[in-house]
């Protein structure tokens, strides 16, 4: 069978390439089925006994269940790979039926199913080919009774399989029957060649010349120490099988893939630059070339990078690691970490801050003199949302994701720091001429008014499906502004005319910290499940932080004054600096916002404001200090 398209067929079985059986035909060695069999059914569990068996009978072979096939030329072929649900497989029973109802015992037979994603798989019966001594094979014969007294021997003949018919059954049993003095054995020896007779034999295959192999390490150049300390760690030709071909340049490095004595698809070694060479399981490494980008393996290993091994020692992969450090790839520092039980390996970048913003930094409703935004971007591989417009019941989840996150109750906070009265603020879907629903977006906002009616504090937010870069992205914006002429004011040196109400920089650090928590729950109206989806980039949120304008004083007829960041924020926590940053904006970015708990979120925005003050010539801006002053007043 080694030769036999059967083993072929179970090469691709090996390395799940599914795909690869669409448009061959059903043969001797091979049969498809497009659905389970009913196992609750005695038809149903006479088809299966009797495909094992004809395969028993004959060369052996691989039954496929979860394919299509259509008619050609009296032939099947093979047209569509049709996964069935996992719930209508159980195993274990597939394999008390054939053991108990198949005699003799069919050596080595394996019922194994290969999900392809979380609700549905391919099941695989493997008959292997079966001693001759053990011939014939004999099931419960098709007599239609509840409980069938009589046997029959089912065989392969071509693409199909049928039963030994009763006249030939009959008459070779009773060449050995009457022969005079004979051995019972005789009759078994009778049913051996109806059944060799009734299965042509194979053409012998021509003797195949001794393999050769590449040599581990081959193409690497200076780097092919590393291949082979890494291979040896492992456990070498025994463990991990031979090269299939000489070592080349994938993404950022140097892979060299095994396979097995069988030829199956074995173990990969892989090299970074600068570093030892890495061995990475099969099933790992399938799960690395689809992360990236399904439809391209060597975009996915650029996108994602390689396995990250240290400077000197091999790294050796286990098959069931749950995550594997990546380096390398154009997604930046990230990871392959298994989010669902049981699941494939996914890419998660690693948590970091940069200053790179890409969106808008627009406002959504009323311009106010403190005005904060944060804006999520999150894409997914081949994701789409189903609807064509967002239904009503996304638009309300919308609005109750934010009445139910941190937002709402630090809006109050901000206000009853300097007021009596404070209402609760109460989210709404945005009504007027400045709202921003579409087929595919929702607007909602909230709002806290001073008793005259003026706007103290506003909040606004869009959830979109689809943007400028992905038709598969969710776009989310909150933006949180501040009216602080609403506010008391501070008094001045020496008892002077009070100065207008600054934000402490510390709760700059609060504001952000909301937002950020309030924004990356927003994508759940559009994909309940999104934290288990593959990315097609790394998510990240963008803070943009506004100075708006200052209104004139009452009965003053001056226009409005444009506000700088020393006007709006305290920056006392920083120590000594300027005494004025005539900047009116700026911003910071999260890559991998869904990661960090809340004290990692607090730690990363201290992180990053203190940059920016170092920046604007704070020179003693220290995020310890920072984070210590987080919940007090500004000294």
């Amino acid at each position: 069978m080694n030769n036999s398209p059967a083993a072929t067929a179970r090469d691709w079985v090996s390395a799940r390439s599914w795909d690869r059986f669409v448009g061959i035909p059903e043969s001797a060695v091979l049969d498809v089925k497009s659905g389970v069999y009913q196992l609750d059914d005695p038809a149903g569990t006479g088809e299966l006994i009797k495909d094992v068996a004809a395969f028993a009978n004959s060369r052996g072979g691989l039954l496929l269940v979860g394919f299509g096939t259509r008619a050609d030329g009296g032939r099947e072929i093979i047209d569509e790979v049709k996964p069935v649900p996992a719930r209508l497989v159980d195993v274990d029973r597939y394999r008390k039926l054939i053991r108990d109802r198949v005699r003799p015992h069919v050596r080595d037979l394996t019922v194994d199913f290969h999900p392809v994603d979380d609700e549905r798989g391919v099941l695989v019966i493997d008959i292997p080919a079966q001693p001759e001594t053990a011939k014939p094979f004999v099931v419960p014969g098709p007599d239609g009774r509840k409980t069938p007294t009589t046997v029959g021997v089912p065989i392969r003949d071509a693409d199909a399989t049928v039963w030994l018919t009763h006249d030939g059954l009959q008459r070779l049993l009773s060449t050995g029957w009457n022969t005079e003095g004979g051995p019972r054995a005789d009759i078994i020896d009778a049913v051996k060649k109806a059944v060799a007779a009734a299965v042509p034999a194979p053409a012998p295959a021509p003797p195949l010349p001794a393999p050769t192999h590449p040599e581990v390490g081959e193409g690497a150049g200076r780097q092919r120490q590393q291949f082979t300390t890494a291979y040896a760690a492992a456990g070498g030709q025994t463990a991990l099988g031979h090269p299939t071909q000489p070592v080349t340049a994938v993404g950022p490095g140097l892979i060299q893939p095994l396979a097995s004595r069988n030829g199956a698809p074995g173990p990969v070694l892989t090299v970074m630059p600068d570093r030892a060479g890495a061995v990475v399981p099969s099933e790992i490494w399938e799960d690395l070339c689809e992360t990236g980008d399904t439809a391209d393996p060597q975009v996915s290993i650029s996108n994602v990078g390689l396995p990250s091994a240290p400077a000197g020692t091999p790294l050796v992969i286990r098959a069931d690691a749950r995550t594997v450090e990546l380096e390398g790839g154009r997604f930046g520092p990230g990871r392959l970490a298994q989010v669902s039980p049981g699941g494939r390996l996914l890419w998660r970048p690693h948590t970091r801050r940069d200053f790179e913003t890409h969106h808008n930094n627009f406002a959504t409703g009323e311009l106010t003199e403190l005005y904060l935004r944060a804006v999520l971007d999150v894409a997914w591989q081949k994701w789409t949302y189903g609807p064509q417009s967002l239904p009503v019941e996304a638009r309300h989840r919308h609005r109750d994701l934010l009445a139910q996150s941190g937002l709402a109750a630090h809006m109050s906070r901000l206000v009853q720091r300097h007021t009596t009265a404070v209402e609760t603020p109460t989210w709404s879907l945005a009504t007027g001429s400045d709202s921003n629903h579409s087929a595919i977006s929702s607007h909602v906002r909230a709002q806290i008014t001073e008793p005259d009616g003026r706007s103290a504090v506003t909040a606004n937010s869009v959830l979109q499906t689809g943007n400028w870069r992905s038709p598969s992205s969710v776009l989310a914006t909150v933006d949180l502004g501040l009216n602080l002429r609403h506010l008391p004011k501070t008094p001045g040196p020496d008892d002077a005319q009070p100065t207008r109400y600054r934000l402490p920089i510390v709760d700059l650090v609060d504001a952000l910290v909301t937002l950020w928590e309030a924004i990356i729950a927003l994508p759940e109206p559009l994909e309940p499940d999104f934290i288990r989806l593959p990315y097609a980039a790394p998510p990240f949120v963008v803070f943009y932080i506004h100075a708006g304008a200052a209104a004139p004083a009452d009965g003053d007829g001056a226009v409005a004054r444009q506000l700088n960041l020393a006007d709006v924020f305290d920056f006392a926590a920083l120590g000594d600096g300027p005494h004025n940053v005539s900047r009116t904006q700026t911003a910071l970015r999260i890559v991998g916002p869904f990661d960090p708990d809340h004290a990692a979120r607090q730690r990363l925005v201290a992180d990053s404001l203190t940059d920016l003050a170092l920046g604007w010539g704070f020179l003693a801006a220290d995020v310890n200090g920072l984070l210590a002053k987080k919940c007090g007043s500004p000294d």
